[in-house]
Formats: structure tokens, sequence, C-alpha cells
């Protein structure tokens, strides 16, 4: 029972890491699932959906048309809702029933956008892999079929930003987001696009005038590569953090230099986001566990780990900080120096290795008799809108303070 979970949650599921980076941009996003499942998006992972209107949609799936493989039904109920609501796009994902049954999404894609005239994106989700590989695979498409062709080339320093990757699934919506813009424009910066929060499909298109791209979670790593590649605009991986973080991260956009935080030398193959994740998953499973006690330990995201851990060695004086990241599929190059583990007894005996734990709160179930060693850290990836209240703003200057309360 080694790989039973007793007490800890799941991370969103790849089909709402599809819906929540296109929320803002006018498409019709269609889940193909039961009734009813909708509301575990937009209840939980979704805080935007309590003021900002969406074209998010379940088709309905039932028992019928999953063991007769009706699929002509899901394309007729698209159809119409789209002539209804006039979407900029159409989406389409899956949940574990269809991707059980095989579902065609690439040919429902290509039936859908011939009969209604839209681009469209079907996407094999199978409500399995996390939220990382649906959003990254969304982020790419988008690119591909949205992005025009850039009018200047990147200037140094750079004074036109990209920002990719930032979604409450991540950011949540506490001011995480609006402080991370706010730290850009102040330093003389202009959002060439945001990625994608607070913008519109029109303002994502122009991406490829940018000088430089600030990857801020690794569900844009793909992106990042992909607007590298085909327009030459280099990428920067890591989110603002702390007095010190926010002045180096800033040097590194104006510079464009793609070491910062994650040691990246740019040179990475560009690895296309798909679900076929044997070689990469066999790879995670050979890592050893350090056996010695740390100082920190931090649960979560790469982008946000690597970021975290410079913060705390760098500014707040803690020498061992070790990362554990539960999301296997995450992009192969941030996973680097940190541990990859979703087993609950695993995670356990690495928290009780730490000092201290920086983590989702549900991550403190795992240590009943010791609650004082976690620091709380909610993430909306996981834990949804149950701790939503209790999100610190960690983007920036002031993070220093509330982290030097926390580690007292």
């Amino acid at each position: 029972m080694k790989q039973a979970q007793r007490v800890l949650s799941t991370y969103a599921v790849d089909m709402f890491g599809i819906a929540s980076s296109l929320y803002e941009l006018g498409g019709l996003i269609v889940m193909h699932d039961a009734s009813g499942c909708n509301s575990t998006y937009d209840t939980h992972d979704e805080p935007r959906s309590y003021d900002t209107q969406s074209m998010v949609y379940i088709s309905g799936l039932n028992e019928i048309d999953t063991i007769q493989g009706n699929d002509q039904r899901l394309i007729d109920d698209i159809a119409e809702a789209a002539e209804a609501a006039q979407p900029r796009f159409i989406a389409i994902g899956g949940s574990p029933m269809p991707n059980a049954i095989g579902t065609d999404f690439k040919a429902i894609q290509r039936l859908v956008a011939d009969r209604t005239g839209l681009p469209t994106l079907g996407f094999r989700t199978d409500g399995i892999h996390s939220y990382l590989p649906g959003a990254g695979g969304a982020y790419v498409w988008l690119a591909k079929q949205f992005v025009k062709p850039a009018q200047k080339k990147p200037e140094r320093p750079a004074k036109r930003v990209n920002l990719l990757g930032l979604t409450p699934l991540d950011f949540s919506v506490v001011g995480n987001a609006t402080t991370l813009k706010q730290i850009v424009t102040d330093a003389g910066f202009t959002i060439q696009s945001s990625w994608s929060m607070g913008d519109t499909l029109d303002g994502l298109a122009t991406a490829a005038d940018a000088d430089v791209n600030a990857v801020v979670s690794s569900t844009a790593f793909y992106l990042a590569q992909y607007l590298r590649d085909t327009y030459g605009i280099p990428y920067v991986v890591g989110i603002p953090m702390g007095e010190k973080g926010t002045a180096d991260w800033l040097e590194a956009l104006k510079t464009g230099d793609s070491s910062y935080v994650t040691g990246l030398t740019g040179e990475e193959e560009y690895v296309k986001a798909q679900y076929a994740l044997a070689d990469l998953n066999a790879w995670k499973t050979e890592q050893a566990y350090d056996d010695t006690p740390c100082d920190v330990l931090v649960i979560g995201e790469p982008v946000y780990l690597q970021s975290m851990k410079a913060f705390l060695q760098d500014e707040m004086g803690v020498e061992k900080v070790r990362l554990l990241c539960p999301l296997s599929d995450a992009p192969q190059w941030l996973l680097k120096d940190m541990e990859v583990a979703s087993v609950e007894a695993v995670i356990r005996q690495e928290c009780r290795k730490a000092r201290r734990v920086i983590a989702d709160p549900i991550y403190a179930r795992l240590l009943p008799d010791e609650p004082g060693k976690f620091i709380s850290m909610p993430h909306e990836a996981y834990s949804g809108r149950h701790y939503h209240e209790d999100m610190p703003i960690f983007v920036g200057p002031t993070f220093t303070a509330w982290m030097k309360d926390k580690l007292k």
C-alpha cells in the first residue's frame, strides 16, 4: 500500500491547465466529461469564475454514448454552441473515460474546425497528468496559431517583456499577478503580452515583438522555447522573490540572461508538449534521495521551487535548502537539482528529515504531531480555494519581511 494516498490531495489535472491558460481569451473550452464535473474546475481551481465570465463548458458525457462511442453528439453540440457564442477559437479535451475508450480528439478537432471554420485545438487529455503539460500544450498551440510575425528584432537592453505562465493555478488572484506587473512597469519595461492573465488574444498575438520572455511557471517553458526558436527571443526563468531576488530578476530581464535561477544555458533541445512521458518518467525514478537532514524543504512546482531556493539562500541566509517536486510530468530541464516524488510515504519521510517545510498546508497532515515544522504556502493548483485567503504576496520585495517572520 506504499502508493496509496491517505491524507494528500492531487494537483489540478491537464484539462484544467488548458482551461486556465485559455480562460480570458474568448475561446469556447469544452471538457468532454459527465455533467457536473465542470463545477470542480469552476469552484475550486478557477477563482476568476466568481467575477470574470468565460466559455468553459462540460459535454455531458453519458453512459450510452461512452459505450457506443457516439462522438457525433459532441461535434453537433460544439457546433451549436459555437454558432450561438461566436468564440475566437475552440479547445476540446477529455477526462479519464474518453481516454480509456480511445476517443480520437485529433479527428474531432478536424471535424469541428471544418464545420465551424474556427481554429480548433483537440487535445487528448486524460485527467491523470497534471495541469503542467495541459497548459504547456495549449500555450504552444496558441503561439503557433495566433502569434503574428515579428515587426522588430529583440533589443539590448531589453525593454519589452512577455510574461509567460501567469495563471491563478500558480499565482491565484490575491495580488501576485498585479504585483508582478507593477514591478516590471516600475522598472521601465513595457509588458508586450501577459500569458495569460489580464490580456486578450489580440495582445498575445503581438508577443513576437518582445525583447525577452519572463517564464514565471513551468506551464510556459515549452512556449518560451518555441518563441526563442521561432523569433529569437531569449527567456529568463524565475519568479522575483524578495528584495535581492527582485533586483537580480530585473537585471536578468535587461540582459536576457537565461542562466538566471535555473542554470539553463539556452541550448536545450526544444521538446514539443505532449504526453509521451515514458522515458522522462524513467529518468525521474532513478533519482536517489539525500538521507541527510536539511534546514528547509520546499514542496511545489519547479520554477517556484528554484526561485524559492535562491531567495532562501541569498536573502534569508538558509544554508541547506532541498527541493521536492510532486509533479513528475514537469519539463525535464526544470527538474535538475531537485527530488521528484509523488508517493505519500516518500514525501512524509522527506518532511521528517527537514527542520522546516515550506509547502501547501495540506502537506502538514503528513506529520500531525509536528505542525510547527510547516510554513504554509497555499498553492491553488493543489488545494484549490480551500486556503485561498491565506495565500501571501510571494512576488516582490515585501516577501522578505513576510518570510523573516515565518522563519523565526
